[in-house]
């Protein structure tokens, strides 16, 4: 698999990278965007949209460890009259 990680890395994809380093990977482009002022308006645009990439890829592992983690969530509870009514009688 070593051949395709490097080629989908290449590529751009954020799949082939293990936990530890998309988190260091990210932490990394946060710590440059925030220390933008030398960079130009699109540069920083460019890493707004990248970490918005890193969030996404993280997001998708969560809920992706979320769903094995609780393959038959329960059922949503209703209360008897109604969501919108008060507690108190």
């Amino acid at each position: 698999m070593g051949i395709f990680d490097s080629i989908t890395r290449g590529l751009g994809s954020l799949r082939p990278l293990s936990d530890k380093e998309l988190e260091d990977e990210r932490e990394a482009l946060r710590q440059r965007y925030v220390s933008s002022g030398d960079v130009t308006v699109t540069e920083a645009d460019k890493l707004y949209d990248e970490l918005h990439r890193y969030d996404a890829e993280m997001r998708r592992r969560a809920n992706k460890a979320y769903a094995r983690e609780n393959p038959n969530p329960p059922e949503p509870r209703h209360r008897e009259h109604g969501w919108y009514l008060p507690n108190d009688d």
